[in-house]
């Protein structure tokens, strides 16, 4: 049926009222977890001019730094224009994948739809896109502003879909240019972006009815070896520079990998048990688990395969989702980060409800065949569903309306997991529950004692309650487990600052540049000793000045040299106010 019929433009609205309308409780949600670096703290968002600062911030996601500089150019610091964008995106994708399964489907069906499968064509895309609009599973990527990534990687994703297919049916030069545009962009947002080029082959092979053996030398082929040159780049990057040779393959996380793909699918089938941190304990290859797990992908491999001629809709987004994994599973083998993590299901998601989305529409014609009253009782069955999915996300989006709530969460559901435990306290300590966070630090201590990072956050959490020679013993643990670290005498430091030891504070915190020359907070800490207790402005604007050597983003580095060079030129001249501290 045509896109601009009534009825097609009454599902696209749908769609898009049912995208926003299940996120409107979440617009004035709290900054959370990484969204603190990501956007509070990143100085190089503060002007959306300076290019040159977004994109180096974070080079291989330059799309997703300006989104960030865009929103605060439009709302300053409040978390609620940045809800706003990410809800406006996760429409405009509802509606794009509502697009693509109304191209799948008229693909399939040969261009040209009997008016038996007209109520296929506006049922299955509408299907498709109402479940990506609603389900809970995608709240992390679009209620988490740190998950904004995911979210315009797979804008552009589809965009390129739909103008690869354009192409791919002879519509010219000018779709082909499109086509690799919308990919470079999905890949300056998220890495996953690589994945396209075998999505399109996916589609020429699978959906396609015009296919044309010529082009796998001419287009795929290409496409695919630029993909992997562009995986290889940013593997190098990643063990050159940001892990600098830590980051590298392990094939015996391979179960763990195929363990998170599994859940991944369980939890898109039935959203329940879901949290910010999933634990995932280690498993064997031969472990009750990982068949499990080979048994529930490999089955649907197989499905794709079986119903490849058929079905070639439903084969095409199983094999969507499954190359979409690969990203995501990644991860998992070279160690970086958690093994699982749902806003990374945001992309993979669109294969699975477009599958979902062609099944419903094909029994939709089934039901047809057996009159309005069974057709209808299948239409109220997806009004249900949709209405359960659209609950469930409205309740995630109200844990996530507050981090103590959400880590508390976590932890009572891998409560013998450290992660969570830290994560809660560090929530407990922002709302001056000290007390609480200091209790969640010491079991976080007692699960892995062997884990510096515990150590310094309970000190800081007994300073912050005043508790400071629990603070000092704290960190004096830490300095024992790492003495090269540049946070136990920061600390030491700081708690000698409290007390109102300035020479003793002064000797930690050089201390600390000895053990880290490149260490930030201790020249912070060092800056404001000489600009405050001994008057010294020209060595408080030498450590500034240092800071923005190392770390032009931080946050008044330049008010900092900015107030000192007033203060050195007061003393030059005699009679001239200095400013204020």
């Amino acid at each position: 049926m045509d896109a601009g019929t009534p009825r097609s433009l009454a599902a696209s609205l749908g769609v898009l009222v049912l995208a926003g309308g299940v996120y409107l409780n979440a617009l004035h949600n709290p900054f959370v977890y990484d969204d603190h670096h990501l956007v509070v703290a990143n100085a190089s968002i503060q002007h959306v001019a300076n290019l040159r600062a977004i994109v180096l911030h974070d080079v291989t996601r330059p799309v997703v730094s300006l989104s960030y500089a865009i929103d605060r150019a439009f709302w300053g610091g409040d978390p609620w224009g940045f809800h706003v964008t990410s809800v406006l995106w996760h429409a405009l994708n509802a509606l794009l994948l509502l697009m693509l399964g109304r191209r799948l489907i008229e693909d399939c069906a040969g261009g040209a739809a009997s008016a038996l499968e007209a109520p296929v064509s506006q049922l299955a895309p509408f299907a498709a896109a109402a479940m990506f609009a609603v389900h809970p599973m995608l709240t992390e990527a679009v209620g988490y502003v740190g998950g904004r990534s995911e979210v315009l990687c797979t804008t552009f994703m589809l965009l390129a879909m739909l103008s690869g297919r354009r192409w791919l049916r002879g519509g010219g030069a000018r779709w082909a240019v499109l086509t690799v545009v919308c990919w470079i962009s999905g890949l300056a947002a998220k890495e996953s972006a690589a994945m396209f080029p075998f999505l399109l082959a996916a589609y020429d092979w699978l959906v396609n009815p015009e296919r044309g053996g010529r082009r796998w030398l001419t287009v795929h082929v290409p496409f695919v070896g630029a993909a992997v040159l562009a995986g290889v780049t940013r593997l190098v990057v990643l063990s050159t520079l940001e892990y600098r040779g830590a980051a590298r393959v392990q094939w015996t996380l391979v179960p763990i990998a195929l363990e998170v793909s599994r859940r991944y699918v369980t939890l898109l089938a039935w959203p329940s048990g879901q949290t910010i941190f999933h634990a995932v304990a280690p498993i064997g290859l031969r472990s009750t688990e990982t068949l499990f797990a080979v048994l529930v992908l490999g089955g649907l491999a197989f499905l794709a395969w079986v119903l490849r001629r058929p079905e070639p809709a439903v084969s095409f987004g199983i094999a969507w989702f499954l190359l979409l994994l690969v990203p995501s599973s990644t991860l998992v083998l070279l160690n970086r980060g958690e093994p699982m993590a749902e806003h990374r299901i945001y992309l993979a998601s669109c294969g699975v409800f477009l599958s979902a989305g062609v099944a419903l529409g094909w029994l939709d014609t089934r039901l047809a065949r057996s009159g309005s009253l069974a057709r209808l009782a299948a239409s109220l069955g997806l009004a249900v569903l949709l209405l359960a999915y659209g609950v469930e996300t409205v309740l995630r989006n109200t844990v996530w309306s507050d981090p103590v709530r959400l880590w508390r969460e976590s932890v009572s559901l891998a409560p013998a997991h450290f992660r969570p435990r830290l994560l809660l306290g560090e929530a407990l300590n922002d709302a001056g529950h000290y007390n609480e966070a200091i209790e969640q630090f010491r079991i976080a201590v007692l699960l892995r004692p062997s884990d510096p990072i515990g150590y310094g956050k309970l000190g800081l959490s007994l300073a912050q309650a005043g508790r400071l020679d629990a603070a000092a013993a704290a960190f004096e643990q830490l300095r024992a487990i790492d003495p090269g670290s540049a946070a136990a005498p920061n600390g030491l430091g700081s708690v000698a600052l409290l007390s109102g030891h300035l020479e003793r504070a002064r000797t930690y915190f050089h201390e600390a540049l000895a053990a880290d020359p490149d260490n930030i907070p201790a020249r912070q800490s060092l800056a404001a000793l000489n600009e405050r207790q001994r008057g010294s402005p020209a060595e408080a604007m030498r450590l500034c000045q240092e800071i923005q050597r190392l770390a032009p983003d931080t946050e008044g580095v330049s008010d900092c040299i900015r107030r000192n060079q007033l203060r050195l030129t007061a003393e030059r001249l005699p009679g001239v106010p200095g400013p204020t501290p």
